[in-house]
């Protein structure tokens, strides 16, 4: 079967509310969908869910973009939901591997609408972390003003992920939908004039209706920085000062968390439904004064990171006898009590699929 006859198959499937077909159509359980609503299924009792939340009536391919593997197209989509019957233009992005799809990215189509894409660094001291809340200054509060002063719309940016107080970023990412005439490779000059010293906007790109900063991210990189050597007051907001830990232990523990663990017992955010996480690679730097620890994985829970690097320094300074895989097999966030401080936290990098 072709792409485009995948394409049509897959739609007819949500119409007849088969999951059978569907399942034929997707790659095993390595699979995402995204659909229109922003809901987001990695299984097919989720997609079975999903069927009873609303109906799918008809659908009208109007156009098919096909890149290799990636296919884009747009469609006029009829449906109940809610028992009253709605009509709306969609643009998708297909992903294909072996002749089987395995992302399917939705969002409603606004002709006049551009979506932007941002890269941005920041000094998470100054802030009360990334995500907005009522009556405290963060960062996507100030980017959202900025954006109300140059554009004059009420913008919500959406980012590669929250960061918390203190945390900062080298390379965050964000998007947004945007009515403004200013050329998306421009956004990021003229949206620096509007907001402060602590954000810098290093650039903007427009990108297809279909890209989401969040939802379409591969994998992040988070650096940790601990000043082992001196204590410098200037620098207490950028690291974390740890002068006497067994820096070849901390090594030898750090690359074990590589591979697929279950982290409950490095996190004490109850949000997070799915606690197994994917750790792709670790790197550590060592310099005369510094260590610069790197996580990157597909997905991170709440503190995870943060309370990894205090177990690390606990075990490198001989307070405990056991390892970190001890830890991770508890599976007992009451048995992890070292959470290192947010100031030596760093969002380096975020990878997206192409």
């Amino acid at each position: 079967m072709n792409k485009v006859d995948l394409v049509t198959t897959y739609y007819q499937a949500w119409v007849n509310k088969n999951i059978t077909t569907l399942k034929d159509e997707l790659l095993d359980d390595k699979f995402g969908i995204r659909n229109f609503f922003e809901n987001v299924f990695f299984d097919l009792n989720d997609i079975e869910k999903e069927f009873l939340k609303f109906d799918l009536v008809s659908f009208n391919v109007l156009n098919i973009e096909e890149q290799d593997d990636i296919l884009y197209c747009s469609l006029e989509l009829k449906y109940l939901y809610k028992n009253t019957n709605l009509e709306a233009e969609v643009i998708t992005k297909f992903i294909f591997k072996n002749d089987l799809i395995i992302r399917v990215y939705e969002t409603f189509d606004n002709p006049k609408c551009s979506r932007v894409k941002c890269i941005a660094s920041y000094d998470g001291s100054t802030f009360s972390g990334f995500q907005r809340q009522p009556e405290l200054r963060t960062v996507q509060g100030d980017i959202e003003k900025g954006l109300k002063f140059l554009t004059g719309e009420d913008i919500t940016i959406q980012s590669s992920g929250r960061t918390d107080k203190g945390v900062h970023a080298l390379n965050q990412v964000f998007h947004f939908d945007t009515l403004s005439m200013i050329k998306p490779d421009n956004f990021w000059r003229v949206l620096n004039s509007y907001l402060p010293d602590s954000i810098h906007i290093k650039s903007s790109s427009k990108q297809n209706k279909t890209f989401h900063s969040r939802y379409d991210v591969f994998s992040k990189e988070y650096m940790y920085v601990i000043n082992h050597k001196e204590y410098n007051p200037i620098m207490r907001d950028y690291e974390w000062f740890v002068p006497n830990f067994d820096i070849d232990l901390l090594t030898e523990e750090l690359h074990k968390i590589r591979g697929t663990h279950d982290f409950t017992s490095f996190t004490k955010a109850i949000e997070d439904k799915v606690l197994v996480r994917n750790i792709i690679d670790v790197k550590i730097k060592k310099t005369d004064t510094h260590l610069y620890i790197s996580i990157i994985g597909r997905g991170f829970l709440r503190y995870m990171v943060r309370y990894l690097v205090g177990t690390l320094i606990e075990i490198a300074q001989n307070k405990t006898d056991l390892s970190i895989i001890d830890y991770i097999n508890m599976k007992n966030s009451s048995e992890v009590k070292w959470k290192a401080p947010s100031c030596g936290l760093y969002l380096k990098e975020v990878i997206y699929y192409e």
